[in-house]
């Protein structure tokens, strides 16, 4: 196991490094200008536009704090995919990584969004709790699911997942008014290019520790 520590380490940071890349060039623009609109609304547009050198600095301090949090999360789900891999099947058909990284992304990233939307800048949340619990309950579920998916016939494991999907379903048409939102073109933009993000970093994830484990 240890032999493996120093693969993901790598792979979280090449990984962060692209992810980072992605956003500055996508993402963050989105960022400014709904933190501009904001400012503009609270009537404080002007100061911020005359900053200065000032601005340009904290643009620069917020560009490399993303990227210490992006390799910081990177490694983070690059130790975590590989610890989860090694309990679970010992590091055997890398088929089962794709599993497991797949799976993370689920969890950590789809289930969440699907019920509580990325936000922008002075934007709320609103009520938030029954999407927090249907959440919680999703992926509990699917670790469960992927804990005994060996231990299951082909039939199960489908019927398993049909299964899921209904109770999530029933209980987002039951709740609907909380789970849909209406959104605006930039809030759009923004949920499409995050989910674009995190796409990227989990399958580089998953390329990167497929690549050097095999070595």
């Amino acid at each position: 196991m240890i032999k493996y520590i120093y693969p993901a380490l790598v792979a979280g940071l090449i990984t962060g490094l692209l992810v980072t890349l992605f956003n500055l060039f996508f993402v963050q623009p989105l960022i400014i200008e709904a933190e501009l609109l904001e400012l503009s609304s609270a009537g404080s547009l002007h100061e911020h536009l005359h900053a200065g050198d000032e601005g340009s600095s904290l643009v620069n301090e917020r560009n490399f704090l993303t990227l210490l949090v992006n390799i910081a999360m990177s490694v983070a789900f690059s130790l975590i995919i590989i610890g989860f891999y090694y309990i679970r099947y010992g590091f055997g058909d890398t088929r089962n990584l794709l599993k497991v990284t797949f799976s993370g992304f689920i969890v950590f990233f789809l289930l969440p969004k699907i019920f509580i939307l990325p936000q922008l800048p002075g934007q709320s949340l609103g009520n938030t709790t029954f999407m927090q619990i249907i959440w919680i309950l999703s992926t509990l579920g699917l670790m469960v699911a992927l804990a005994i998916s060996d231990r299951m016939s082909y039939f199960s494991e489908r019927l398993l997942l049909l299964l899921s999907i209904f109770i999530i379903s029933i209980f987002v048409l039951l709740n609907a008014d909380l789970v849909m939102y209406k959104t605006d073109p930039l809030h759009s933009a923004f949920i499409y290019y995050t989910f674009i993000s995190n796409l990227i970093l989990w399958t580089l994830l998953y390329l990167n520790l497929n690549y050097f484990i095999k070595d």
